[in-house]
């Protein structure tokens, strides 16, 4: 017993520390985040939270400007702060951290001799935190391996009270808490609510009365909203006040805010157009992954669960259906029947909403270890079982793509742009065109300025910020500038035109920026005679 308990704490330490350390150093040298997202609206948001500029600047990060802010709000300070490396060590070092819950959960499922016990809990952590899209997003700002902690916790808390038995069962505070855990990273971020759903469906296959296991589901569903009320309430509360819309601009069918059309305004753009690819989702993105990301990559994890876990259920029916005994299990069975059941329904929610790879990394985390259990509803030995998950998961690691979401060489500070000075601040407007993220930019210029997107995915002669936009350029006796990328001069032009204004060419000047792909044109605007809105 005392051998078991110092080899699993060494193995904890080992892992705890060794792991989040390496992916600080792998954030460095994989080079500093220059994402979309970090361009559009990761910065920016936290810089418009903290000095009040919500309805002062209009639309800037798209429907992303609307996203609650709280999340962005310490890589802001941070970078601002501190030097660039630094930030992305410690960055890096925090995504690290899902070593612990993965580590967590195999340990309590599995049913082997202490020493496998420890070594295989070990192995199938580190497999975890090796994905290709885990491994892509260290040190980036997407936060989709930040937010897996919430449901990685939560799912570790139950699994560890059913390995406790009868000693320690889960009951409805247990759910709630576990709910509660997940809730919070729901808040933070929402899509990783499928992983909170799962949470609660898994509840649904434990022992009792159907009346017990739906209190529990129950219970754990309440635990999420807490959560996100924790994380969200206060930027629901914002949205509420200045948009009549808590969730704005999202189901503003429902809530019929004037300042967006009547519609959900969600991502569609991944979900297929069939329900057959929707079925065989994992072997679409396969063949091709850029129906589940703006980039290509390749790991096939997703897909081995995808076989394996029907291919176990099926196998575990059948035998009991003819009545046989079940061979010696790998992992206990309740904790075992709830991770599976409850990464099913995270993974059918996921399916259904968003189809888009980087909202599925817990799954991607656990697949290892997925792939363990429905293997242990095969027939044969332990032994081979395991033989067969360690082939498997050799041919993935093997076959594995890794992909890159922009990175640029490391500057001293992350988030810096060189801005031409501006004679008036105070009474300057910058108006913002096109698709290209140049939030970024902001805080860089004068906190007296004010920027408008009066045009790119949100903005638009449709939507309701029209009028709002065109009311203060044309009240405006300040002075008037546009700021776009040089490719996409077409569309500032029209853009522009549509406010009765035109560039001023001769007096543009470029905005340079450490994570930018090139310089960005300011450029004074005129009025076209006597245009008005």
């Amino acid at each position: 017993m005392g051998e078991t308990t110092h080899g699993l704490r060494l193995a904890r330490t080992c892992l705890f520390v060794s792991v989040p350390a390496a992916y600080g150093v792998l954030a460095l040298a994989l080079g500093m985040d220059a994402n979309w997202d970090l361009r559009n609206y990761h910065y920016y948001n936290a810089y418009a939270f903290l000095s009040g500029r919500l309805g002062f600047d209009l639309l800037l990060a798209h429907v992303p400007t609307f996203f609650n802010p709280t999340i962005d709000v310490p890589f802001f300070l941070a970078a601002e702060a501190w030097p660039a490396r630094v930030v992305g060590f410690l960055l890096g070092a925090a995504q690290g951290l899902n070593v612990i819950p993965l580590f967590g959960i195999a340990y309590a499922l599995l049913r082997l001799e202490a020493r496998w016990r420890i070594g295989t809990a070990a192995g199938l952590a580190l497999l975890g935190v090796t994905g290709v899209g885990a491994l892509s997003l260290v040190g980036t700002t997407f936060y989709d391996n930040v937010v897996s902690l919430g449901p990685l916790l939560g799912l570790w808390l139950v699994v560890a009270r059913l390995r406790a038995g009868e000693a320690a069962p889960v009951g409805p505070v247990v759910a709630l808490a576990a709910g509660a855990i997940a809730g919070l990273a729901v808040g933070l971020k929402p899509t990783v609510a499928p992983f909170a759903l799962g949470l609660s469906a898994g509840m649904l296959v434990l022992s009792g009365s159907p009346w017990r296991r739906a209190s529990l589901a129950l219970s754990c569903g309440a635990g999420v909203l807490l959560g996100a009320l924790v994380t969200a309430g206060h930027w629901m509360v914002v949205l509420w006040q200045s948009y009549g819309n808590p969730v704005f601009p999202f189901f503003n069918q429902l809530f019929r805010s004037p300042h967006a059309l009547a519609e959900d305004y969600r991502h569609v753009f991944y979900l297929p157009d069939t329900l057959w690819e929707r079925l065989v989702f994992p072997v679409v993105f396969t063949l091709d992954p850029f129906a589940a990301a703006d980039v290509p990559f390749r790991d096939h994890r997703v897909l081995a669960a995808f076989v394996l876990v029907p291919a176990g259920a099926l196998i575990a029916l059948a035998r009991a259906l003819r009545g046989k005994a079940a061979p010696p299990p790998i992992a206990e069975p309740a904790p075992r029947r709830f991770v599976l059941a409850a990464m099913a329904a995270a993974y059918v929610v996921w399916v259904a909403l968003f189809c888009i790879y980087r909202y599925l990394i817990p799954l991607e985390m656990l697949a290892p270890l997925v792939i363990v259990l429905a293997l242990d509803a095969f027939p044969g030995r332990r032994a081979l079982k395991l033989a067969t998950a360690a082939g498997v998961l050799a041919i993935v690691v093997l076959t594995m793509r890794p992909t890159d979401w922009g990175r640029v060489p490391w500057t001293e500070k992350w988030v810096a742009a060189e801005v031409p000075p501006l004679a008036r601040p105070e009474r300057t407007i910058v108006l913002v065109t096109g698709a290209e993220p140049l939030s970024f930019l902001v805080p860089s210029f004068p906190p007296a300025v004010r920027f408008l997107r009066i045009y790119g995915r949100f903005a638009g002669p449709s939507e309701g910020f029209e009028r709002t936009m065109r009311e203060t350029v044309a009240r405006h006796d300040g002075d008037l500038y546009a700021l776009f990328i040089p490719n996409d001069a077409g569309t500032a032009l029209t853009s522009v035109a549509r406010f009765g204004l035109a560039i001023a060419w001769p007096g543009c000047r470029p905005v340079m920026s450490t994570i930018g792909y090139m310089p960005y044109d300011l450029c004074p605007l005129a009025r076209e005679g006597d245009a008005r809105p």
